[in-house]
């Protein structure tokens, strides 16, 4: 098992290989691919938030793009939370 500490290390050390933006709804930011997202949007999460994705993410399953089930469902709650609580807003049209 490998701490959130030692995720966190490897998360730090991780270099920009690809093409990767943030996971936040409409950031284009660009971010490495072991990164959630970007700093602004990534505290932007609430904490229990934060802390499913570190306990679901496995180092490596950016470099061979194998996430687990485990971290689908929490990237997908994350979604959900994001869309109810930051809606994007529209440009509206006259």
């Amino acid at each position: 098992m490998t701490s959130i500490g030692q995720k966190a290390d490897y998360v730090k050390r991780a270099g920009q290989t690809r093409n990767h933006h943030c996971h936040w709804t409409g950031c284009n930011a660009q971010v490495p691919p072991a990164m959630w997202g970007c700093k602004k949007h990534w505290f932007m999460l609430p904490r229990e938030l934060r802390n499913k994705i570190w306990r679901a993410y496995q180092p490596g399953q950016e470099v061979d793009g194998t996430p687990s089930r485990e971290y689908v469902a929490v990237a997908l709650k994350v979604r959900d939370w994001i869309a109810k609580n930051h809606p994007q807003r529209q440009p509206r049209f006259l």
